[in-house]
């Protein structure tokens, strides 16, 4: 990888350069900037360059653009391999135990939500749309889940891992059944119709670190690498779940978050359903056993059962969460 050649590519001189988490902190002459290998296909760095673009045009100004080539691209391309530069912006990271840094990030992923509506990719993207899956992506996890439980069963020699999976899957099973019950009976599909219309955009890793809090107290918005076309209360949910594992699971705490966040954009009673849905949804469960019995992740049978772990010992303040949240939805 060579640093000054990719850099000249984009019309900058790098006058120093340092590693900083696995990408490249390099000081220029257009200022600091981060240099980066991607994993992205052409069209599919189109499709992010091209929303960021869009919001930045609309004049949420707070995220982190890409370089532009002198090709007229938002990457260059070295050998096989695909590289961004983008503004490097100083500052911390929001930390969500701070109801201060909470309730700013809140109101700005609402911000980016009502900012980036609309958009519609350059010719040449990959659109990214997620747009009316929801319950294909669930019917396909809970078939999952049941096959894995087979898989266990006929193990004649069953691992802890196996016996500790056994003992819990009939409960998030029916955990998934009751989300996709909710989600069935719920104005989904409405919704979906709508969102075609309107193309909202989902950051779709909205967390601590994807939100830098700089000197003047701005919250930015960087890596939007996941983005796509969604719900936006896909977003509105995920980053309250986030949340909750780390406040176990305080319903007080994320009607706060709602509130923050409906005050710059409405939250509606057909979005509280579906949040519901995901709430319900055991995602984390099915994550960790999709890696542990699709061998996607290569980790030790004692790092699974952590990960494991980390996930089962919440079940019953989840569940307190669902039904208080139920409860006040309805």
């Amino acid at each position: 990888m060579n640093i000054e050649a990719i850099a000249k590519e984009f019309g900058v001189r790098v006058l120093d350069i340092k590693p900083l988490r696995g990408v490249y902190l390099a000081y220029t002459d257009r200022g600091t900037k981060i240099i980066k290998k991607s994993k992205k296909e052409p069209e599919k760095l189109l499709y992010i360059h091209g929303l960021k673009e869009y919001i930045y045009k609309r004049g949420f100004h707070n995220i982190d653009r890409f370089l532009i080539s002198k090709q007229g691209l938002p990457f260059v391309i070295e050998g096989e391999e695909l590289y961004i530069m983008e503004d490097f912006i100083f500052g911390r990271e929001c930390s969500f135990l701070n109801p201060y840094d909470r309730s700013a990030a809140m109101r700005t992923l609402a911000k980016l939500h009502i900012y980036a509506q609309g958009y519609t990719p350059p010719t040449g993207a990959a659109e990214k749309n997620n747009i009316g899956k929801w319950e294909k992506n669930y019917l396909k996890k809970i078939n999952d889940l049941a096959n894995f439980k087979e898989m266990a069963k006929k193990k004649k020699h069953k691992d802890d891992f196996d016996k500790m999976f056994l003992e819990d899957v009939d409960f998030f099973l029916e955990l998934a059944w009751r989300a996709y019950d909710t989600l069935r009976n719920s104005r989904y599909k409405i919704l979906c119709r709508v969102a075609e219309s309107i193309k909202p955009i989902c950051h779709h890793d909205y967390t601590y670190h994807n939100i830098i809090i700089d000197k003047y107290h701005r919250m930015n918005v960087i890596d939007f690498d996941y983005s796509c076309h969604e719900l936006t209360c896909y977003d509105l949910a995920a980053v309250i779940q986030r949340v909750m594992r780390r406040l176990s699971f305080n319903i007080d705490i994320a009607i706060e978050m709602i509130i923050d966040y409906d005050r710059v954009k409405p939250v509606t009673d057909d979005e509280f359903v579906l949040m519901l849905s995901l709430f319900e949804f055991p995602q984390r469960f099915w994550r960790v056993t999709d890696r542990y019995y699709s061998g996607k992740t290569q980790m030790s049978e004692e790092k699974f059962i952590k990960k494991y772990y980390e996930v089962v010992e919440d079940k019953e303040f989840m569940l307190d969460f669902i039904d208080d949240f139920r409860r006040i939805i309805t």
